[in-house]
């Protein structure tokens, strides 16, 4: 969990953006990250680290009641780091990571994931809400919509950086793939908004 102090405390002035590029890079300094790809302990170790840090992010993120909002904070070699946002009635649809592990951290409002389990066909479903935190596999396929409170912003860290995604139908046989998504490729602290599902 998130300390409750350090979710609300926020800054009298934001950070320039060299100084935001400077606090995350010591963040990540910091965090001693291991080389390679990155387990779901390393994940889940990063997303909470960033959420705790809210100056780094809070003032950057948009609530767009019409379109999917999200913005890349970092990639590295062996990840990448991302803050969306979700208003109400935003879903993701069902989908996969291209391979890639994952973790997110929920900063404000809950988010509600169900995912597919172990059978392919049966699911699972959990609730995420303000500091706490969620991981997931390789071979996970998920939809992930906002619950309830306030807008909900949440913290996302992919290993190996995403590449692209495969959407899927469920039907009573099981998830079946429809539409693969090439990753679009952005500069940290660049943003996109969209009024697809095709973000994550």
């Amino acid at each position: 969990m998130i300390p409750e102090e350090m979710l609300l405390r926020s800054p009298a002035r934001r950070p320039d953006h060299s100084t935001r590029v400077r606090q995350l890079d010591d963040l990540l300094c910091e965090l001693h990250l291991p080389r390679g790809r990155l387990p779901e302990a390393s994940l889940a170790t990063l997303v909470l680290a960033v959420a705790s840090r809210p100056h780094l992010f809070e003032d950057l993120v948009v609530d767009d009641p019409d379109a999917r909002w999200w913005m890349l904070l970092r990639e590295a070699e062996n990840f990448d780091l991302r803050v969306l946002s979700w208003e109400r009635d935003q879903e993701t649809d069902w989908h996969d990571h291209g391979g890639a592990s994952g973790a997110y951290a929920v900063t404000s409002g809950t988010l509600i994931e169900r995912f597919r389990d172990v059978d392919n066909v049966s699911l699972v479903t959990r609730q995420v809400g303000v500091g706490q935190f969620a991981t997931f596999g390789s071979s996970h396929v998920h939809d992930v919509v906002y619950g309830d409170g306030p807008p909900a912003v949440s913290i996302h860290a992919y290993s190996p950086p995403l590449t692209g995604l495969t959407f899927y139908d469920r039907t009573r046989y099981g998830f079946v793939s429809r539409e693969v998504v090439p990753e679009e490729r952005l500069k940290p602290f660049e943003a996109r908004s969209t009024s697809s599902a095709a973000v994550r």
